[in-house]
């Protein structure tokens, strides 16, 4: 099996983990009940939008245009896109039922950094 596709099962199957752990904690109220369960889904969630971002960059992105576009450079604006739209989304649904939003969503945001480095460092290390 190539690198490309074993990244990509690989993805999937933390894909599978995240929404299987977003169904249990919504169905038993796992986010009420423990503080820590909302900063582990938020790396997971950092950790698997920053893999989707490098696998993208490095297998779909024609050779010419990757060239040009600094890696980690790029993962991380495109990170943090969608998780300052992923807290948009939380506040405009009323979502977050954090009382201190403003930190809340400053500790999600900074779980999905930490989530991205850790993938990024992987990739690195095994996807070149």
């Amino acid at each position: 099996m190539n690198r490309r596709t074993l990244f990509f099962i690989l993805l999937m199957g933390l894909g599978l983990v995240i929404a299987l752990f977003q169904f249990l904690a919504n169905e038993y109220y796992l986010y009420w009940m423990w503080w820590w369960a909302d900063v582990v889904m938020h790396f997971l969630g950092g950790l698997f939008v920053a893999g989707g971002i490098l696998w993208w960059l490095r297998y779909e992105v024609p050779i010419k245009i990757r060239a040009l576009l600094p890696v980690f450079l790029t993962t991380f604006v495109l990170l943090l896109i969608v998780g300052v739209a992923w807290e948009v989304f939380e506040f405009v649904t009323d979502s977050y039922g954090a009382l201190n939003y403003v930190r809340d969503a400053g500790m999600d945001i900074a779980m999905d950094i930490v989530g991205m480095l850790v993938a990024y460092l992987i990739f690195k290390k095994y996807a070149h």
